[in-house]
Formats: structure tokens, C-alpha cells, sequence
């Protein structure tokens, strides 16, 4: 019996190995989780405020708000579109544009956002998200100086406007 060798069973450090193993795993999961929660969000927040951007233009409200004081009636709009997009990871820029200021005529507004979160994992439109509206024109009021107002000038490698922007 001098030649049995006999094992204890022991298991010191298994776990450690397999936490070792499993967590690069667990982190790109957990941290892919949030940073695409994060797009979802500014996603649904882009296209809520053009939403709101247009139904504001489109009755004509004109009127400043804090800190959309500067330019045309337009440039407003995009302004007041801009603060109600929210992004929370990325810039917003914003573009109005109305063929023709008449009763049921389309007001376009159109946003591009561009997320800022870390790149762990390859996110659609490589970080750009884009909404656009269009409604009808409501009121019969003076047009506008000009028919196109914008919000921020798009940083070299942005996506350009599609058509109807």
C-alpha cells in the first residue's frame, strides 16, 4: 500500500479561478446593458422633443425662453427643440425647416444627437441617433423672417441632414 497515492479533495483557489474566467464576461454584459440603456434613452427622449419642437411650431408659439433669446423666430424653435431633446450622454442639433409659412403646409423639424458613452460595444449609426417630424401648419400668422432656423453647427464627421431637413 506504499505505492497508493491518496488525494484530499482539496479545492483551494477554484473559485477564484473560475470568478477569474467568468467575469470579463459578467463585465461586458452588465456595462453593454447600461451603455445601450443609455442610447435607448436618448433615443426616446431625440424623438419625443422634435415632437414637441413641431407642435410648438406649428401653433406658432415663438415666445423666448431662458437661454433661446437670440435669432430668428426659427432658430427659437430649434432652441426651444434643442432644451426639450434632453440628451443625457451626447450633444443635440437641431434643424426647422417650412417650405412655406401657410395654413396646412408641413413644418419639418429634424434632430441629430450624437452619444458620448464609452465604447465598449459598437452602437447602431456609430453613436447617432436622428428623428424627424413633420406636421401641418396651424394658424395663419406672419411668416417667419426666415424659413430655416438651426441649433448648433454639426462637428466635422456628423452624418449630413437627410433630404426634407
Amino acid at each position: 500500500m506504499a505505492g497508493i497515492v491518496h488525494r484530499t479533495g482539496r479545492e483551494d483557489g477554484a473559485a477564484a479561478v473560475e470568478f477569474a474566467l467568468i467575469m470579463p464576461i459578467l463585465f461586458l454584459v452588465v456595462f453593454g446593458i447600461l451603455q445601450y440603456g443609455l442610447w435607448f434613452n436618448d433615443s426616446l427622449n431625440t424623438r419625443q422633443g422634435v415632437r414637441e419642437g413641431a407642435r410648438i411650431g406649428v401653433v406658432a408659439d415663438f415666445s423666448t425662453e431662458t437661454g433661446c433669446t437670440s435669432g430668428g423666430e426659427l432658430d427659437k424653435l430649434a432652441c426651444k427643440t434643442k432644451n426639450r431633446i434632453d440628451a443625457l450622454t451626447g450633444t443635440a442639433y437641431v434643424k426647422v425647416n417650412a417650405a412655406s409659412w401657410t395654413k396646412a403646409q408641413p413644418l419639418t423639424v429634424c434632430a441629430l444627437v450624437r452619444t458620448e458613452t464609452p465604447g465598449l460595444l459598437p452602437m447602431p449609426s456609430d453613436g447617432w441617433i436622428f428623428s424627424k417630424t413633420q406636421m401641418s401648419i396651424e394658424k395663419t400668422t406672419a411668416p417667419p423672417a426666415a424659413l430655416t432656423g438651426t441649433y448648433g453647427t454639426l462637428p466635422a464627421g456628423a452624418p449630413a441632414w437627410p433630404s426634407g431637413c
